[in-house]
Formats: C-alpha cells, sequence, structure tokens
C-alpha cells in the first residue's frame, strides 16, 4: 500500500470487501481471498509481495523466462534488463492465477 501510496480503504474498495478484511490481510490473521489475488496483481502488487521474496523471484524468473523463449526476444541491454518486465510479470501472473 505505500508502495502504491493508498489506504487501506482504498485498497479495500478496490478489492470490493471492508476495510478489516485489509486490515486482517495486511497483519497476516486471514489470507486473500483467491478470487482478489487477480485484483492485486492489476493494482500492481508484484509476486514478491504476493507470495514471499523466494517464491516470487522464482515465479518472475519463470515468467519472463517463458515470455522470452515465446517470443524469441532477447534482453537488448547491457544491464540485461527487459523492457516493460514489470508489465511482463504482471501479465504472465494474471495467466497462472487463471489456470489455478
Amino acid at each position: 500500500m505505500s508502495r502504491q501510496k493508498i489506504s487501506q480503504s482504498e485498497l479495500a474498495e478496490a478489492l470490493d470487501v471492508h476495510q478489516s478484511a485489509v486490515s486482517q490481510y495486511v497483519s497476516g490473521k486471514s489470507g486473500v481471498v483467491f478470487d482478489k489475488v487477480e485484483k492485486l496483481v492489476e493494482l500492481g502488487i508484484t509476486p514478491e509481495e504476493l507470495f514471499g521474496e523466494i517464491v516470487g523471484k522464482k515465479m518472475r524468473d519463470a515468467i519472463i523466462k517463458d515470455y522470452l523463449s515465446k517470443s524469441g526476444a532477447s534482453t537488448g541491454s547491457a544491464t540485461g534488463e527487459i523492457p516493460n518486465s514489470l508489465e511482463i510479470v504482471k501479465e504472465g501472473l494474471i495467466e497462472i492465477l487463471k489456470r489455478i
């Protein structure tokens, strides 16, 4: 929420849940209901933020690797960064969630 600069109330409105549900998500007292995960991804929440650092990084790497193999694209930069990689990961994560 701090990265997106939104309050618990604003996130609750975006997810169509009560603010107390968001409070429980944030505190870890309750897990996020599956149908809300896709909305969180659309709001720009990263795989690391959703699933934890290790799982999220593995998921991000797998999504980018899959994207590169399907597109035949190369990174095209000396730093090895893929243009719009966050968008690629967001789209890939949504596709994974739809298959679960």
